[in-house]
């Protein structure tokens, strides 16, 4: 099934302001195509980073050519020196055709790598990176969405980047309390199933190759699939816009307010099944602020705080916050996003 496509734009000399009114705020994908060939990454090789990093450990995914990784259900890890990663990397054996180094946060696993990096001027506020993707040729990442803007960056390699927009029901979502950071998409892009899954035949897809250099916007909340054309070596970014309350406002907006909404009530059904969540309930207000704080360094206002106080009211189906003993510690408890490492 061929759905429409949309090219991507690729700018050059995009300037800060011009990239945060036309694309950040409004939500706007684009390649910049001459920043990232600057850095000292783009000199990388799988040579390179094995003589600079190779005896660090990362966290390795497995069974990533399953159908339950294509649709965003299943995959475990094992814990490996990146050297070893790079050597399957290289025979193209049957382990590396079946694992790939996701979201390795640089600065914490790869320090020795973290100056060759520097977070772009575009970043109003970072919330998390840089990360560092090592994929063999023909990887197929499930789709899904982050709850944060981003910028994917080649540094070797290319990829095929497909984007559906931030409209919540076409590419059918995972049960809410599915672990992790982001939502995951039950379609697989590659070979959809359309009786199962019949309003992802309407559903636009932006789609682009992603060069060596380039560096994609991929606006927060936006469904998005990437497949490795060829070995891969890649970073990216997660932030949003600066002010202690610009991200918030923004991402309560109608266009992502669905999929907003449905990312917070994934992260409340995963605390669900825990008996603290009782207490997280008894001070939601405090929790949610605190969540929200620690999860991109931002403050709601009394207004927005009531609206997603309500939205887990409403989703609880209580008229009230429960009523309990007094909390004795000055922090509140603790509303967290569970199995960011793997799902089983």
């Amino acid at each position: 099934m061929e759905l429409p496509r949309i090219q991507i734009p690729r700018v050059s000399s995009l300037t800060d302001d011009v990239f945060r009114d036309l694309h950040l705020r409004k939500g706007v994908p684009v390649i910049i195509t001459d920043v990232a060939h600057k850095w000292p990454a783009a000199e990388w090789t799988l040579d390179e980073l094995t003589r600079k990093a190779g005896h660090n450990k990362a966290f390795i995914r497995q069974q990533t050519d399953q159908e339950s990784y294509k649709v965003g259900k299943s995959y475990s890890i094992r814990e490996s020196p990146l050297s070893d990663y790079i050597s399957d990397i290289r025979a193209e054996n049957s382990r590396a055709k079946s694992s790939y180094l996701a979201v390795q946060n640089i600065r914490s696993t790869f320090p020795e790598l973290e100056a060759d990096v520097p977070v772009p001027g575009y970043v109003g506020k970072l919330h998390g990176g840089p990360y560092l993707w090592i994929a063999m040729k023909g990887h197929y990442e499930f789709c899904h969405f982050d709850p944060d803007d981003g910028l994917l960056v080649i540094l070797q390699g290319s990829k095929k980047v497909r984007l559906y927009g931030c409209d919540l029901q076409p590419l059918y979502p995972n049960p809410l309390g599915s672990r992790g950071r982001t939502i995951q998409a039950q379609v697989n892009c590659d070979n959809p199933d359309t009786s199962a899954f019949p309003e992802f035949t309407r559903v636009q897809c932006h789609e682009c190759v992603l060069n060596a250099g380039e560096m994609l916007f991929i606006p927060a909340f936006w469904w998005h699939q990437v497949t490795s054309l060829e070995m891969t070596i890649s970073v990216n970014f997660f932030f949003g816009d600066g002010g202690e309350n610009e991200y918030l406002a923004k991402i309560m907006e109608p266009m992502r307010w669905q999929a907003f909404s449905h990312w917070l009530l994934n992260i409340v059904e995963q605390n669900r099944p825990f008996a603290s969540f009782q207490r997280v309930l008894q001070d939601l207000p405090e929790s949610l602020t605190s969540f929200l704080l620690k999860t991109w360094h931002e403050r709601p206002s009394p207004e927005q705080l009531d609206r997603l106080v309500r939205l887990v009211l409403e989703h609880m189906d209580l008229e009230a916050l429960p009523k309990g003993e007094p909390r004795t510690s000055k922090h509140p408890p603790v509303m967290k996003i569970r199995g960011l490492l793997w799902r089983k």
